[in-house]
């Protein structure tokens, strides 16, 4: 129903030429069109051929958008899986990039100010003092460099001004939420200004632990805030925007088992049930260290923009980007000591961008560049187990008495006289490292070939230099089962096995704009992206080169701002041809990268926001997106982490009240159903052996769900302060946000609960 009733408004919405934006801020009377960079430049959104949606810092307020899964929701096209902040999923039409090797290719480029975020691992931090967020979609290589294969992110922290201000907010919420900021921005004189800010969230977590020692996915964040403006002449403007992120929640993941009845270790009663949301007990063993996250994350840009004449402006950005993160958890997702795990990352990396622009050069404008990106990035990854547990699990006999759950006791007696012969904790560790090079050349031109046609084409090219490596060992001698390994191999000598590879790609885009009217724009785009061969270092023999990828993508739609800036908004219709789709699946029993072949999609995406009247503005977006594996076994299978149905509506609306406003927020999203893997959880690809590691039961996928927000503002007419109440998941939906994980791969997948219903008063003041 919530569908065809969409659709219905989006259709109306795209006839009557409607156009540009679902997420903008608002004033009386009209809707303001936020000025976008996504071609490096500064642009009215409704001026750029492509399709994006960006959102400032007072459309992040009204959503309480603190974090990207928050900014997602509301975006067409744009999906991000959140097991933790530890390992983000971010997908866009359906290619979804989560890779979080030291060595791994990412398919949706993520910026920070300007500077490329290479890990996943280090790419989710707090939305704190932001100034935007640019969500482009489709081929975006050319603009953003290789990383940018079907789109990318952009975040911008709000710089340094030259006036003097404040702000401070403080709330309090349910499950147990705490959090305080503030920011402050000073000018020291004429031409020198600073700008600096602190944050620190808290809150427990959707699943409790049963043993009454704390929650599962809590959050302790502090983020830290530094940026400086530096104008020394009106032709020379330089920025320097400096962030740190700190997480140390307990508790971990709360990875549930749908297959183990989860048992007191002592009594060998029941303490607790299958539902993903409901309590457990996950602990760690061994020498793996308690479940939790720790991650240090700090990002540094430094901006110069030299205007040497009205025609040209030449641009750097020197970028610094540093972090470490680790992870621990209990990946069997029971109270038995099954397997725990211990994920170590960290990644240091430099990049410079120089970048001369050029306008009023004739008809045309645009830009040239150059760029270079040096990282260097390791994991540590440890796997401990009960080697009595992985006798029967890897036999197959755990399995089969799994539905009533197990205690170690119960596993050691099954065993019989083998139990004593065995070790209760045997470590597998892994550490592999990536060193990356990458040198690019670029550049983009618009050719303003009459009044009302423009016509783009840009291209880049890029050199890659990489090197991988392996180190395998049992830091706690070879495992009594198998004389070596269990899951993770020794490498020969346990020594480190490195290999190099070079390899360079061009990518192009080309894009055509039509003025049908001064507050009309219709475009069409095709472009190429690509994510270059991937080296996968094996413990022993050659490693393994995944072929790179190619996705080419059509693209054609209207942006339009009409009665007289009363309403806002945009359609499109694509389509691309994906070629070498890399996903995971098994090759004689093992999980490995395959190549997937042909894929492609065919889709529609509309946004808009009206005023409707001075006190009431609604917005809305729809994004449909039928993307689709076309050949090998996967062959009709829907992308993973991508649902076909996806929409946003709220608004905003304002009475005065009491001496002021009460403005009144609500906001609904929902999305069609979703699969976690690409194999779709399809029973006949999940027959492995022996057969107690086949999964036969569909139900790592999310159904159709929706989420409804709303908040609830006072701000008084003179007063520099205002008082809020939060309200996120009213309805209290269970759903998830993963499903399989490393479970999976032996018959016992793990589900992750998404979270619950939130309600937060806020105090703010500014000055």
């Amino acid at each position: 129903m919530y569908i065809r009733k969409f659709i219905l408004l989006a259709t109306v919405a795209a006839c009557a030429a409607t156009a540009a934006r679902a997420e903008e801020a608002t004033q009386i009377g009209t809707v303001d069109e936020l000025v976008v960079t996504a071609q490096k430049r500064a642009q009215r959104i409704t001026d750029v051929p492509i399709s994006i949606s960006a959102f400032d810092s007072r459309f992040l307020e009204q959503i309480d958008a603190r974090g990207l899964d928050q900014v997602a929701a509301v975006t067409r096209g744009f999906v991000l899986q959140l097991q933790n902040k530890f390992a983000p999923g971010f997908s866009i039409r359906g290619v979804t990039s989560d890779e979080f090797q030291p060595y791994s290719e990412q398919r949706v480029a993520v910026f920070q100010d300007g500077v490329p975020v290479t890990q996943a691992t280090g790419a989710f931090g707090e939305l704190f003092d932001l100034d935007r967020i640019e969500v482009q979609k489709g081929p975006a290589s050319t603009l953003y460099g290789r990383s940018a294969l079907n789109g990318g992110v952009s975040m911008y922290q709000k710089r340094a001004a030259f006036e003097r201000s404040f702000e401070g907010e403080a709330g309090i919420g349910t499950h147990d939420y705490r959090h305080i900021e503030a920011v402050a921005n000073l000018p020291l004189s004429d031409t020198l200004a600073v700008r600096f800010g602190a944050l620190r969230r808290l809150r427990d977590g959707p699943v409790k632990d049963l043993d009454g020692s704390g929650t599962f996915n809590a959050l302790d964040a502090q983020a830290y805030r530094f940026a400086l403006a530096w104008r020394p002449t009106d032709k020379l403007d330089v920025n320097l925007v400096a962030l740190h992120d700190r997480d140390d929640p307990k508790g971990g993941v709360p990875f549930k088992s749908g297959t183990f009845l989860p048992l007191d270790q002592t009594t060998g009663r029941p303490a607790g049930d299958l539902s993903f949301w409901t309590p457990t007990h996950l602990s760690t063993f061994g020498t793996i260290p308690s479940s939790a996250l720790h991650r240090r994350i700090t990002n540094v840009s430094l901006t110069a923009a030299w205007t040497i004449n009205p025609h040209l402006t030449l641009t750097s950005i020197s970028g610094y980007r540093w972090f470490w993160a680790e992870e621990t958890g209990d990946n069997d997702g029971t109270p038995t000591e099954i397997i725990a795990y211990d994920q170590y990352n960290d990644g240091l990396q430099y990049s410079q961008e120089l970048r001369l622009n050029f306008t009023g050069v004739g008809p045309v404008e645009g830009f040239v560049g150059a760029s270079a990106v040096k990282s260097k990035n390791g994991m540590r990854f440890d796997l401990g187990y009960d080697e009595r547990a992985m006798a029967l699990l890897l036999g197959g006999r755990l399995q089969a008495l799994a539905p009533n759950g197990l205690t170690n006791s119960q596993i050691n007696a099954a065993l019989g006289p083998t139990a004593a012969a065995l070790k209760p904790f045997h470590l597998d560790r892994h550490l592999y490292t990536g060193e990356t090079g990458d040198y690019d050349l670029f550049g983009d031109v618009t050719w303003h070939a009459t009044d009302k046609l423009d016509l783009t084409a840009g291209g880049r090219v890029t050199r890659q230099e990489k090197t991988a490596g392996i180190q395998g060992f049992q830091p706690t001698g070879v495992s009594r089962l198998t004389g070596a390994g269990i899951f993770l191999q020794p490498t020969p000598g346990q020594a480190l096995r490195e290999q190099s590879q070079d390899s360079t790609e061009a990518t192009w885009r080309a894009a055509a704009k039509y003025a049908v009217t001064p507050d009309i724009n219709v475009f069409a785009a095709a472009g190429v992206g690509k994510r270059p061969p991937v080296l996968q270092p094996t413990a022993s023999g050659p490693f393994a080169i995944i072929p790179g990828e190619k996705l080419t993508s059509y693209e054609a739609g209207v942006k339009a701002r009409l009665f007289r800036g009363r309403l806002v908004a945009d359609a499109s219709v694509f389509h691309y041809d994906y070629e070498n789709f890399q996903t995971r699946g098994y090759v004689d029993g093992v999980l490995s990268t395959i190549n997937a072949g042909e894929a492609d999609a065919d889709g529609f995406e509309g946004q808009a926001t009206a005023q409707l009247t001075e006190a009431l503005t609604v917005f809305a977006s729809y994004g449909y997106n039928h993307a689709r594996l076309r050949s090998g076994a996967y062959s009709g299978n829907r992308f993973r982490n991508s649902p076909d149905h996806k929409f946003a509506i709220g608004g905003r609306f304002d009475q005065a009240l009491a001496g002021g406003v009460v403005s009144f927020q609500p906001l609904y999203t929902w999305q069609s159903k979703m699969f976690f893997s690409d194999d779709n959880d399809q029973p006949e690809l999940q027959v492995r052996t022996p057969a107690a590691f086949s999964d036969t039961k569909v139900d790592e996928l999310q159904k159709g769900f929706g989420l409804l927000s709303a908040r609830l503002t006072y701000t008084p007419d003179r007063g520099r302060w205002s008082v809020a109440l939060i309200g996120q998941n009213l309805t209290d939906e269970r759903f998830l946000v993963d499903a399989g994980n490393l479970g999976d791969s032996f018959g016992i997948p793990t589900f992750i609960s998404g979270p619950r219903r939130q309600v937060q008063a806020e105090f703010s003041v500014k000055f």
